[in-house]
């Protein structure tokens, strides 16, 4: 999305550090095997497979953590708005 408020494309996805990307993409990748899990019954996950999705989590979420807050606040502001404005 472009605009008055936001940045274009080339730019927003430079500001963005590494951990706020790799939180979203986390995120949207285990909300699939969810889905996948829930409703369409696709494969197999076992406990150790729900351990190390877990595990990750942690991780991402702490990785997360460490970035500054104005950081975390564009990434909220984007998800709930679509705009990136650090």
């Amino acid at each position: 999305m472009e605009g008055p408020n936001c940045l274009p494309a080339t730019r927003r996805h430079a500001d963005v550090p590494t951990e706020v990307r790799t939180f979203g993409d986390t995120f949207v990748d285990l909300q699939k095997a969810r889905q996948q899990a829930d409703y369409a019954h696709e494969g197999e996950y076992s406990k150790p497979d729900a351990l190390d999705a877990i595990n990750t989590v942690e991780d991402v979420i702490n990785e997360f953590e460490q970035v500054g807050v104005r950081h975390r606040r564009s990434f909220v502001v984007h998800v709930l708005f679509k705009r990136w404005q650090p």
